[in-house]
């Protein structure tokens, strides 16, 4: 779609708008802008040198009231007779100028149906909504229009007449009116703007949360990516990857007791800058097994038995009854995160 093109003289109409004017229509106008077409656009165009001129009537009544004011602001039957028949032409305007809101905001709303009509919601309460939003505007331009049909059959005469102050506050209803006509559209088109922003923040946080996924690339991650994502973008790259890490993370049961061999689990007994002596570690511990001595970024760390199961390991370590113990994981000598190493037990193959 084309966006909005407002010509100049346009922009020059608006500069001597009323500031309430310039600050309420602008957002009705410029939503449209990525939603319509150019024969809608010049529409749309043309809507808005409508409203512009209604103001200018608006204002030549006004300052026709101003003249008059000393007439319809008296309390003599006679001054306010004539100055009911000197208000004519600023009775006509004002009538003048709602018909031309009715008009554009008539129109305005038909151009903000169309596009509504011919969009795609992602969210069905937003689709509700719009169109609970449409049906309100379409009765608020129902009511102004039926308030102003009276006044489009008065003559000249009857304008005459007609009580200026009655004719003023019915104007102002109806335009009121058409503008909450105007307020329904714009709220039911920016439902499906946002729309548009909260689809592009999802996929954002999607792509985070993919981004996430594969710098951890375990097979655990690309589960909970496709858990939280199952129509994701990326849930047949996810498969492909588990798919690779369970082949690649496949590797022979080892049941020797040699700790550097295959997936080993041992258990931690203490860990100090200073090394123990074995009647100290005696204290510590006073089991059976071989307390294996390694120095590890600057620490003595000393370990304890071999076991191939996690669950084997965490029983043989409830059963001793250490005070500061914990698992610790290797393969193949290499030690490793308890979480990868419970990765490689699940493929192990016997």
């Amino acid at each position: 779609m084309k966006k909005l093109y407002i010509p100049s003289a346009l922009l020059a109409v608006a500069l001597w708008l009323p500031t309430s004017v310039q600050a309420q229509e602008p957002d009705m106008f410029d939503i449209l802008a990525n939603y319509i077409n150019d024969e809608q656009n010049s529409s749309l165009v043309r809507l808005q040198e409508d409203i512009a001129k209604g103001e200018k009537y608006v204002s030549q009544a006004e300052a026709s009231d101003k003249t008059n004011a000393k007439f319809l602001n008296s309390s003599k039957k006679g001054k306010l007779k004539k100055g009911e028949k000197k208000s004519a032409e600023a009775k006509s305007l004002r009538i003048k100028a709602t018909k031309l809101y009715e008009k554009s905001y008539s129109a305005l709303y038909d151009i903000y149906k169309e596009v509504i009509e011919n969009s795609e919601f992602i969210y069905h309460n937003d689709k509700s909504q719009a169109e609970s939003y449409l049906s309100d505007a379409e009765n608020d331009i129902q009511d102004g229009s039926a308030k102003l049909s009276p006044y489009g059959k008065l003559t000249a005469k009857n304008l005459e007449t007609k009580t200026y102050s009655t004719l003023k506050a019915d104007m102002a209803s109806c335009k009121s009116k058409f503008q909450s006509a105007g307020e329904n559209c714009y709220n039911a088109l920016k439902l499906l703007k946002t729309q548009d922003e909260r689809k592009s923040q999802e996929q954002a946080a999607e792509q985070a949360f993919w981004n996430s996924t594969v710098s951890i690339n375990t097979i655990d991650a690309y589960k909970k990516y496709i858990s939280k994502y199952p129509n994701g973008k990326y849930v047949s790259e996810a498969q492909r990857r588990i798919s690779n890490l369970q082949n690649a993370g496949k590797q022979r049961r080892v049941t020797s007791n040699n700790p550097d061999e295959g997936l080993a689990y041992r258990i931690q007994i203490c860990a100090d800058k200073r090394k123990w002596s074995q009647r100290k570690l005696q204290r510590l511990y006073k089991g059976n097994l071989k307390i294996d001595e390694r120095q590890v970024d600057g620490y003595y760390k000393y370990w304890i038995g071999c076991y191939r199961s996690y669950e084997e390991a965490q029983s043989a370590e409830m059963g001793m009854n250490l005070k500061q113990s914990f698992i610790v994981c290797f393969n193949d000598g290499q030690q490793i995160h308890v979480t990868q190493a419970q990765q490689i037990e699940a493929n192990l193959i016997d």
